[in-house]
């Protein structure tokens, strides 16, 4: 039940105890700490050290660092394959995917894709992972099954989010460049339409609720609504300045946005597809996430190096 953040400026995590929403420790990890996976199989933690170019190992049973195993150039970007148990982390300047064996943590493959991959997705539906690579413009896909590259899919400039809705095997790809979002048929990793959105595209989320995807345009200030049945932008949601990163509450239905400039959080209906509140947090607000142990969001606040924690129930910070 704890909430593990990465400090990026001070090449740390925080341990989060989700009950009394109190830090319960530090860890010290590598260099400038990006994204952060969790392996159910051994209850680990692997946080990708982009200045160190190393992932951490934490145990979460007594929150240490058992191990640091060397990755590529600049690793940002991690993601768990549970039918193999491996973590694949996107090494974004040395354009290649490092493949990590959760038994014995040690690197099994490096995988060539292509140019400055940053996210990473995995696709329960066909045991493949889906690498954005922001330099080359297009995904490399890679069968967890041998990790082999089997394709190269061009979608739109400078591709940075990834996420997989279930409903439809469908990928959708966050291209910042072109401002659009390419969507890929999982079953034959074509791309099947591409979306215009707003003014570049970051982070993306999906709903299950209603089967719409949630794109935040950090340029335009706003939120493009995607049906996912019709691949069509229904709705265009105005939020905060430079909005990041989007998460999905299924307590209440809401959906909430980080407004990296204007220190909140909006909060969307997902019902009605409006604001109904706008919460403000800490300095810079990025990351988002969502613990369905208590019904809080945690937000990672840059600038203020904090977390703010917000009650679905009433939407309020109830702790920093």
């Amino acid at each position: 039940g704890y909430l593990y953040v990465t400090n990026y400026n001070s090449s740390s995590v925080s341990v989060i105890n989700g009950a009394t929403n109190k830090v319960i420790a530090n860890i010290t990890v590598g260099s400038e700490p990006e994204e952060v996976a969790y392996d159910p199989s051994n209850g680990y933690l692997y946080v990708a050290n982009f200045g160190s170019n190393d992932v951490s190992v934490i145990n979460g049973a007594n929150n240490k660092v058992i191990a640091n195993i060397a990755v590529g150039w600049g690793p940002a970007g991690v993601a768990y394959d549970p039918s193999n148990g491996y973590i694949y982390v996107t090494d974004i300047d040395s354009n290649d995917v490092s493949v990590i064996n959760g038994a014995n943590n040690t690197v099994i493959a490096t995988i060539a894709v292509g140019s400055g991959p940053a996210g990473v997705a995995y696709d329960p539906s066909n045991g493949y992972l889906y690498v954005a690579n922001s330099g080359s413009n297009n995904v490399s896909v890679i069968d967890g099954a041998n990790n082999t590259v089997i394709a190269s899919i061009p979608v739109g400039s400078d591709p940075v989010g990834v996420a997989y809705d279930p409903s439809n095997g469908y990928l959708y790809v966050a291209n910042t460049g072109s401002n659009d979002v390419s969507v890929i048929n999982g079953a034959n990793n074509t791309v099947i339409a591409s979306i215009t959105v707003g003014s570049f595209p970051v982070g993306v989320a999906y709903d299950p609720s209603n089967g719409y995807l949630y794109v935040a345009n950090t340029g335009s200030n706003d939120v493009s609504v995607i049906n996912g049945a019709t691949n069509t932008v229904i709705a265009s949601i105005t939020v905060g300045l430079n909005p990041e990163e989007v998460a999905y509450d299924p307590s209440n239905g809401y959906v909430y946005i980080t407004n990296y400039n204007s220190n909140n959080v909006s909060v969307i209906n997902g019902a009605t597809n409006t604001v109904i509140a706008t919460i403000a947090v800490g300095s810079e607000p990025w990351g988002v996430a969502y613990d369905p142990s208590n019904g809080y969001l945690y937000v990672a606040n840059y600038n203020s190096n904090d977390v703010s924690v917000i009650d679905g129930a009433n939407n309020k910070v109830i702790a920093t």
